[in-house]
């Protein structure tokens, strides 16, 4: 199946808040990393961002929960 991206986070942690409100909402979604934060644990021109995945039918929900939580751990994309 293939997944639809809904957010870019600069690091794990945001992306754990990222997943923790979208499966509170009954959403799956899944962390993909362009580099392994544990070797380069800073984001220079999107290497070491974390992207956020969920299923097509789930990806406009997600988008809307990510949004009206966004502060200083949820950057706007």
């Amino acid at each position: 199946m293939e997944l639809v991206e809904v957010a870019k986070m600069q690091n794990d942690s945001e992306a754990l808040v990222a997943r923790s409100l979208l499966e509170a909402n009954g959403i799956e979604a899944i962390f993909r990393a362009t580099l392994v934060q544990s070797v380069h644990p800073i984001t220079i021109d999107g290497v070491g961002e974390v992207r956020i995945l969920v299923r097509p039918e789930d990806a406009e929900r997600a988008r809307e929960i990510l949004s009206g939580h966004r502060g200083p751990d949820l950057p706007a994309e």
